[in-house]
């Protein structure tokens, strides 16, 4: 199965880029934990590189307002679409325990 990243965020966040290629030694939940933890990473990269850059702007540093802004922006909305997948796995999840047998 196939999961489209929503239009706009895979410039973001590179690996929300989807991929059709799957070893046959990988487990999909595998892939999927890997998918996770690699959003997880870049995310928090992403916030890391706007923190230094307000940083790097309230010491003085070589780097303008919009660009500081600029960063503040794509770490918030990785943020939000990092707790939006949170929120339907979540979803997904009790829906599927819900589910009588």
């Amino acid at each position: 199965m196939t999961v489209n990243p929503v239009f706009g965020l895979s410039q973001i966040i590179p690996s929300l880029q989807t991929s059709s290629k799957s070893s046959a030694h990988h487990t999909s939940g595998e892939n999927f934990l890997q998918y996770l933890q690699n959003a997880l990473g870049q995310v928090n990269q992403l916030s890391q590189n706007a923190d230094q850059a307000a940083i790097d702007y309230a010491e003085g540093g070589n780097i303008s307002i919009d660009q500081v802004m600029v960063a503040e922006q794509k770490a918030s909305i990785a943020l939000d679409a990092l707790v939006q997948v949170n929120n339907r796995v979540v979803n997904a999840y009790n829906t599927v325990m819900n589910m009588q047998v």
